[in-house]
């Protein structure tokens, strides 16, 4: 029984994945030669895509439990995470310990329930790319793609933020925007104040929203868990039960 124990134990270390607790973890599964974090690479989608594959096969409708530590990557390959929890009929929760950037916060609005631990910190951005490649037609059909990849990404924090209006009311949305960047601003040297309004028009009212989503793509945007709650970007700041 505790050789049988010990295998369980090494194979959810080994494979990032839980099954008797329908539990996987994403984070990163390689190193590079550097020490750095591999992040959202092939080997991250491969194991993770296999495993929501197991975990589905085992009960197509019982919830899955993803825990988070993700410091983004590559968009191919964090966009195949992104839809392998998006099509799956179970239910699936994320919790995110240390970090969701870049991409991976992205793939964590693909999640049915996302909750931050209380120390945990979200980034946004447009992201970084370089062309290995000297020909001006290539470098302009990743130049297009590029710009697809970043729309598909605002499109997908624009519905959040959105969603999150629409529950709580209009207005609240520019008040959180107005509070968050002025935080964001507060150690700039010749910072003004900004004071943001939405119109009432749903369709205007999304392109007023997205001119300051794109600010806050422009550059990182890091927010801590509860400006990303507030944001619409997740659920919840866990709580300790009493």
């Amino acid at each position: 029984m505790a050789n049988l124990v010990r295998e369980n134990i090494d194979r959810w270390f080994e494979h990032n994945l839980d099954v008797d607790n329908r539990t996987l973890y994403m984070g990163s599964v390689d190193t590079s030669p550097e020490g750095d974090e591999s992040g959202v690479d092939t080997f991250m989608a491969s194991y993770f895509v296999k495993g929501m594959h197991v975990l589905e096969s085992k009960n197509a409708t019982q919830e899955i439990t993803i825990i988070m530590n993700n410091p983004g990557g590559d968009p191919y390959h964090g966009m195949a995470i992104y839809d392998a929890i998006k099509v799956t009929k179970c239910p699936c929760t994320i919790k995110v310990f240390g970090y969701a950037m870049s991409m991976g916060s992205v793939i964590l609005q693909a999640a049915d329930y996302r909750i931050m631990m209380p120390n945990s910190k979200f980034m946004i951005h447009y992201g970084y790319n370089a062309y290995d490649t000297n020909h001006v037609k290539t470098i302009d059909s990743w130049v297009n793609e590029e710009k697809r990849v970043c729309y598909e990404m605002e499109e997908i924090f624009l519905k959040m933020m959105l969603e999150k209006e629409e529950k709580e009311g209009h207005g609240y949305l520019a008040k959180e925007l107005t509070r968050i960047v002025n935080k964001q601003r507060e150690f700039e040297l010749n910072k003004v104040p900004v004071q943001y309004s939405f119109s009432k028009v749903v369709d205007k009212k999304k392109e007023q929203v997205r001119v300051i989503l794109k600010e806050m793509l422009n550059f990182d945007t890091i927010l801590n868990a509860y400006d990303t709650v507030a944001l619409g970007f997740a659920d919840e700041v866990y709580k300790r039960p009493e």
